[in-house]
């Protein structure tokens, strides 16, 4: 019951919000209060971008390996191939931060094959 006590108090704060506190993903909002319940709920899918194909993104779930399409206008304009998508409550984003990692360790291993 405290669960769900705490998943209304969150939500009736949603409202009090300042704009400065949320992230916009496609013309929408996600607070961090919202980032950080879904994070507790572990409710955060994560995908990495296979390909881009027309107007179709083709993803892979990162701990599946499940491959899904998803139409490009429900993802952020700037999208690119080997980005981190996350996804939360519906709405996707780029997790700038994951996908700088994993190019960094990419890049430091295909130096090791070469040196």
């Amino acid at each position: 019951m405290n669960l769900f006590n705490n998943l209304k108090k969150i939500i009736n704060n949603e409202n009090n919000i300042s704009e400065t506190e949320k992230i916009t993903v496609n013309n929408e909002k996600i607070s961090q209060n919202e980032i950080e319940l879904a994070q507790k709920l572990d409710a955060i899918e994560i995908f990495t971008v296979d390909r881009i194909e027309d107007n179709i993104v083709v993803l892979e779930d990162r701990i599946t390996q499940e491959i899904i399409n998803i139409n490009i206008n429900e993802l952020p304009n700037e999208i690119k191939t080997g980005d981190i998508i996350k996804k939360i409550n519906g709405k996707y984003f780029i997790d700038e931060e994951e996908t700088r990692t994993i190019e960094k360790r990419i890049e430091d291993k295909m130096n090791d094959l070469w040196n």
